[in-house]
């Protein structure tokens, strides 16, 4: 069995029982839906595209598509500095503000992280933190930090 195999039937298996959990509520009809059947056709969707994808690996495994174990390339330095800025985030939105923080930590992943040059940074990292802001405190109504502001 290769990873493909296994994660297409741990998927099956979580497809079918969302579908199955969600026949305990009512389906209704498409028409008129209860609250069961988004949950059906998910789970059922789900089912059926990791069957898809086991059938898919099966016929690759021929091909030598074998086990690799995970978390074998894994760069953890990387994963360590996306944490630490995390707790940065957390630690300072409320003392700087969702926009100033946003647009720092940001900046922040796309030097340390995904090395870009700084018009990209700056310019990434403006409309990334207004298009949020847009987004969530003047269409979505949310309260955001203000922080300094």
């Amino acid at each position: 069995m290769n990873n493909d195999q296994a994660s297409s039937g741990a998927f099956f298996i979580i497809g079918l029982a969302i579908a199955f959990g969600a026949v305990r509520y009512k389906l209704g009809t498409f028409s008129a839906p209860d609250s069961g059947l988004m949950p059906f056709l998910v789970g059922t969707a789900i089912s059926l595209l990791a069957g898809i994808g086991f059938v898919h690996a099966t016929l690759g495994k021929r091909k030598g598509v074998g086990w690799t174990p995970l978390l074998e390339k894994l760069r953890w330095e990387r994963v360590l500095i996306v944490l630490a800025a995390l707790v940065a985030y957390i630690l300072l939105v409320k003392t700087l503000g969702f926009l100033i923080c946003t647009a720092l930590f940001i900046g922040f992943l796309l030097k340390a992280v995904v090395p870009q040059r700084w018009p990209t940074v700056f310019a990434v990292s403006l409309i990334t933190a207004l298009a949020s802001y847009g987004i969530f405190e003047l269409w979505l109504k949310a309260q955001l930090p203000r922080g300094i502001f």
